[in-house]
């Protein structure tokens, strides 16, 4: 067995309500100003749950700092700014309470207050952290990011366009509450886009060159609870049992992703970036290709995502079976309304095949664990197959 780690949170709170329990949390860690970042559209039964959380700490005695600019996907001065917020507010702990933009640009912001620099240094130059960031609470509102469970920090470069990634292993939360009750009110589409991030994370995950035992099961329980919550919430949005099914899928789904991701991630995180397609879209429309592309250095590993999905034939060979779990994407993708081609994104001329792999390269290029190897031909291949 080869040897491998992996970075998890100190503390996971799951239930609905439970949200509450954060001022006396603070309280108990002695924190006495939060650097909050609460998105504004997120609701919880038709109420703001920003203004609820404003209200449990100013109850609590607990002074906070609301940043405000984070709004889609963040970018450099976004979090540079709010690096500068932190410390010019005397902050000593950092709460988000969003979807993975605000969950990543907090962790970010966290880390830059206590190693100083620009947050490009740490994405472009190879900066490290050197210093322990402070109490960092993360409070997921949509279920399939999983940033809540990560070191990583997803960031779009003002400068050169790029969607690149910065981590490190204590920029993940300390602690993550998980409330399904914060996601009843999330709209279909984000509903969609975000189950199969998390789905993709699963899926990439296990057939990824560094899997691991804890990687593969986590990745096999996403896989299991998706298939049927996903098309529930989508059809009944006020489904609880659903909703909380969905918000487990993408917790684990971020742990398993720790084992890296695939041609999948590879095309949708720099594309995405580069014609500002939403992050679960792009992994849509590129997962089943991926796991075309990938099918003769991973059919084993299909097959029992296969199992997983409940399509598995013991009367069958290993390459079908692995051929069932493709289609179950492709059937999980036509239940939820999610896309499956990049044509609609890019309304104006293609990327010649330099363009693309430049962009690519340069962003997500590095990256080894892929079944297949990655090279320039498999880049433009999977590219030509989605539009």
């Amino acid at each position: 067995m080869n040897s491998w780690e992996i970075v998890q949170n100190r503390r996971v709170i799951f239930g609905g309500g439970r949200l509450a329990e954060l001022p006396g949390i603070l309280s108990w860690y002695q924190k006495k100003k939060v650097f909050l970042a609460a998105s504004k559209s997120v609701r919880s039964n038709g109420a703001p749950v920003r203004e609820e959380l404003c209200r449990m700490l100013d109850e609590a005695g607990i002074g906070y700092y609301l940043y405000n600019e984070i709004s889609g996907e963040p970018d450099l001065h976004v979090i540079n700014k709010g690096r500068d917020v932190f410390l010019e507010h005397g902050c000593d702990c950092g709460v988000a309470v969003g979807g993975g933009s605000v969950i990543d640009a907090t962790k970010a912001i966290g880390m830059l207050a206590v190693n100083g620099g620009l947050v490009e240094e740490y994405q472009m130059e190879g900066r490290q952290a050197t210093t322990v960031p402070p109490l960092f609470v993360a409070v997921p509102t949509t279920s399939g990011t999983g940033a809540e469970a990560t070191k990583t920090s997803v960031v779009v470069n003002n400068y050169n366009g790029l969607k690149k990634s910065l981590y490190h292993n204590t920029m993940i939360a300390e602690i993550t509450i998980l409330d399904p009750d914060l996601t009843m009110d999330l709209p279909a589409k984000i509903t969609s886009a975000t189950g199969m991030d998390a789905l993709s994370h699963a899926i990439e995950s296990y057939v990824s060159l560094n899997a691991t035992p804890i990687t593969r099961m986590y990745g096999l329980k996403v896989i299991e609870l998706i298939k049927d919550a996903l098309p529930a919430v989508i059809e009944n949005p006020g489904d609880a049992e659903a909703r909380g099914q969905m918000m487990l899928a993408s917790y684990m789904g971020g742990v398993a992703i720790t084992a890296g991701i695939g041609i999948d991630h590879i095309m949708a995180q720099p594309l995405g970036g580069q014609y500002h397609i939403p992050h679960g879209d792009a992994c849509s429309i590129f997962l089943p290709a991926a796991m075309e592309l990938n099918l003769d250095y991973a059919a084993e590993a299909y097959a029992d995502i296969a199992k997983a999905f409940g399509v598995y034939d013991a009367g069958k060979d290993t390459r079908e079976n692995a051929l069932a779990a493709i289609q179950a994407v492709r059937t999980l993708q036509d239940r939820t309304g999610s896309p499956k081609s990049l044509r609609p994104y890019i309304p104006g001329e293609l990327p010649s095949r330099e363009e693309l792999v430049d962009v690519v390269k340069r962003t997500t290029g590095h990256i080894t664990c892929n079944p297949r190897p990655l090279t320039e031909d498999l880049m433009w291949t999977i590219f030509n197959m989605v539009l």
